[in-house]
């Protein structure tokens, strides 16, 4: 999801510079539904992650096909297959650099070499390769009225403020303790708003919130859906969100929604918050004196645990104070440490 959120903001400079050009994207069904209602993508190609029936169809959809342009900005063995069905007059890759898993086999063009950064900058380099220039990122992230509806209805039940909180990500390694997020909750629910959870139906998530329910000592909703379009709304009705590095944070980003994000395991300046929020970010990831030193792909295990409860909770105080003000002049005053809301 995260990627899918990078792309879109490729896509959408793609249809800024080329209003005429008819642009295909080939994408998995869950990043799909992300972006399913965004104007500007001509065709959607949804293709299964798992089965020999999804490649016999991808190649009957592309077998024909002839087109100009195609970008490859992943470099995964997979897209390159991918690619590799496709069949166009300029095929765009990576620099050799930045090529793994056979990349360069799969492209005939490269864009240039540059020191690592953000993976959204990345993403934007295919842009400026094109000879687009002054792009500035757009998201634009669209919802049918249905769901703005729906959105309307969940957060008028709800009756409070919420604050959605985002509990797993696709690595336990980037996930933060249960107890941590039940302390962060108690306050919140003490300010007088509602700690919400959201995310998806699947067992760790389900299993990261019953420990949270056991551990917290206020009441909170749990959104976790089947549908990630029921997540992205949930996230663009939320005051603020917390999240580790995860796809839903950097859609929230994308959205405008203050949203703190929690980082040790993975370098947030490789896949932080997109030039904002970062006022917000708690970094554990770097030592002192490291944030100015290159960025990196490598990873640290066990500093999540590095975060303590009361980081978040100032960041949370921060982030009602810089962007939500009216909503943090109408909120309790902050319970006392170690008091308690049932």
């Amino acid at each position: 999801m995260g990627d899918v959120i990078h792309a879109l903001a490729m896509v959408n400079g793609l249809r800024a510079a080329y209003p005429e050009a008819h642009i295909t994207w080939v994408l998995h069904p869950v990043p799909w539904q992300a972006v399913r209602h965004q104007a500007g993508i001509d065709r959607f190609i949804v293709f299964p992650r798992r089965g020999l029936a999804g490649w016999v169809n991808l190649r009957r959809e592309l077998r024909g096909e002839r087109f100009d342009l195609l970008l490859l900005p992943q470099v995964s063995f997979k897209a390159g297959l991918v690619a590799s069905l496709a069949h166009a007059a300029v095929k765009v890759g990576f620099d050799r650099g930045r090529s793994r898993e056979l990349h360069g086999l799969f492209v005939d063009h490269r864009i240039p070499a540059r020191k690592p950064g953000h993976v959204q900058d990345a993403y934007l380099e295919f842009l400026e390769y094109l000879g687009i220039e002054g792009y500035q990122p757009e998201w634009r992230i669209t919802f049918t009225p249905d769901e703005r509806r729906e959105r309307e209805r969940f957060f008028a039940a709800i009756g409070r403020p919420a604050v959605a909180f985002v509990v797993a990500s696709s690595n336990p390694e980037k996930d933060w303790p249960a107890e941590s997020y039940a302390r962060v909750m108690e306050h919140i629910a003490g300010r007088g708003m509602r700690p919400l959870i959201v995310g998806g139906p699947s067992p760790r998530e389900r299993g990261l919130t019953a420990a949270i329910t056991a551990a917290c000592r206020a009441d909170f909703s749990v959104g976790l859906a089947e549908s990630v379009r029921t997540t992205m709304w949930q996230l663009a009705g939320a005051a603020l969100v917390v999240s580790p590095d995860t796809g839903p944070l950097h859609a929230a980003v994308a959205m405008d929604v203050p949203t703190i994000g929690l980082y040790g395991y993975s370098d947030p300046r490789r896949c932080g918050p997109y030039r904002r929020f970062h006022d917000l970010l708690i970094d554990r990831f770097n030592d002192p004196g490291e944030e100015g030193g290159p960025v990196r792909r490598v990873t640290r295990r066990g500093r999540m645990a590095r975060i303590r409860p009361e980081d978040v909770i100032e960041k949370i105080e921060l982030g009602l104070a810089s962007y939500r003000p009216e909503l943090a002049a109408a909120l309790t005053v902050p319970a006392a440490r170690g008091s308690s809301v049932r």
